[in-house]
């Protein structure tokens, strides 16, 4: 058995499916008693109804606990299980794979100053993590972990609770040249739940254009606290006016939020993220998305660049540029110009004319133009109260 265990090698063994995302740093948990609940988290949200603690359960002769029910996180968090072990044998005993189920999931092992650490990527592999005084810290891959006789450590689990909703749960699998106890499965659950309700949780205000201005109204509850506050809101841009009002809903306070959103004074993506703030647990907040698509102050077809193409030698050619605004302006050119040219002066030209509430302007390279690349950038400059300015690349080739 022990010739067959050692045979699988440890970089074989660290195949860590990609089920859910890794975890996040590390926080310091408080000791676990063998057998029984472990204490609560500092700062652990307390759950309605239900206990603060962390549940125990399973064992084998090197683990007393092998099951930990690792409690409620709202949104955040990371759920830290901690298993004390000792090899029960007179001999030392070999662990040689060590295998998280998920990459969300995340262990370290340490053995008095001995520290061991699985990491799933970029590459799978156990490592041992080394800290000299006054040096950063560094890690050095191991292709085993040595459990001398009667040896006590603890097993350290993470899983990343944040943006989770409903139950979770990770293993991870201990191969080891223990004869009576050659495999463990350390299991460990925790769950995600809200700790705002948020109606809707996204508004679509749809099609606007850049001046126009639309309102929205959310509401947001918590079965959390019954006395609580928003304190504060993160806006994305100053084209954001929001208020809110508490209202009462029985024993528990609500929140009605009334917004406004627009103009957009820039050619900006509608819509963002709002984020506000309160005064509950570590500062908890809950966003409200807004989605819009902007039609811009002004439409220019076929956009900013355009391709003239083949161009014959001894012929002219034309393009025209559609420019469209949508809030009314009569649009005019006050003034084109041409930069980053290939030809000289005058080869190429611009002008413009007037189709009913369109402005086109054409652009025109001459039957003069030498055998060889057309390219530059032209300039336009307009009359409109926001958009003072388009360019338009264009190139083509004589021949």
């Amino acid at each position: 058995m022990n010739l067959i265990l050692r045979s699988f090698g440890l970089a074989a063994a660290l195949a860590v499916p990609a089920l859910c995302q890794e975890a996040a740093k590390p926080t310091k948990q408080p000791p676990v008693k063998a057998g029984g609940d472990a204490p609560a988290r500092p700062g652990a949200p307390r759950i309605p109804g239900g206990k603060v603690g962390l549940k125990a359960s399973g064992g084998n002769t090197w683990f007393p606990v092998t099951v930990r029910e690792l409690g409620t996180f709202y949104g955040s968090g990371e759920a830290i299980g901690k298993f004390e072990f000792t090899n029960p044998q007179d001999t030392p005993v070999d662990w040689v794979s060590l295998t998280p189920s998920c990459q969300c999931a995340r262990a370290e092992v340490a053995i008095g100053d001995r520290v061991y650490r699985v990491i799933s990527k970029p590459q799978k592999r156990v490592v041992r993590v080394v800290r000299d005084a006054g040096k950063p810290e560094r890690v050095e891959n191991v292709s085993k972990i040595t459990v001398g006789p009667g040896e006590t450590g603890v097993v350290t689990t993470r899983l990343d609770m944040n943006r989770i909703a409903g139950g979770k749960h990770a293993t991870l699998d201990i191969h080891g040249t223990d004869p009576i106890e050659p495999h463990t499965k350390l299991t460990f659950r925790a769950t995600g739940a809200q700790m705002f309700t948020v109606s809707p949780a996204e508004i679509n205000l749809n099609k606007m254009t850049w001046n126009e201005t639309r309102e929205f109204t959310v509401t947001v509850s918590s079965r959390m606290q019954k006395e609580w506050d928003i304190v504060s809101v993160d806006k994305p841009s100053d084209a954001f006016d929001v208020t809110w009002e508490r209202v009462q809903n029985g024993e528990y306070a609500s929140y009605r939020i009334s917004g406004k959103y627009g103009p957009v004074n820039s050619e900006v993506a509608g819509g963002g993220m709002l984020k506000f703030r309160t005064n509950m647990q570590n500062a908890a907040t809950f966003d409200v998305r807004v989605l819009a698509f902007i039609q811009g102050p002004l439409d220019v077809k076929p956009g900013g660049f355009l391709t003239m193409g083949l161009i014959r030698k001894g012929k002219s050619l034309t393009k025209s540029i559609t420019f469209t605004p949508n809030d009314g302006t009569d649009l005019k050119v006050t003034e084109f110009a041409f930069e980053k040219m290939t030809l000289k002066p005058g080869i190429v030209t611009a002008s413009q004319r007037k189709e009913g509430g369109n402005l086109i302007v054409d652009l025109a390279v001459s039957d003069e133009a030498p055998k060889g690349l057309v390219k530059g950038e032209l300039v336009v400059k307009l009359n409109h109260p926001l958009i003072k300015e388009k360019r338009i690349m264009f190139n083509g080739f004589v021949r």
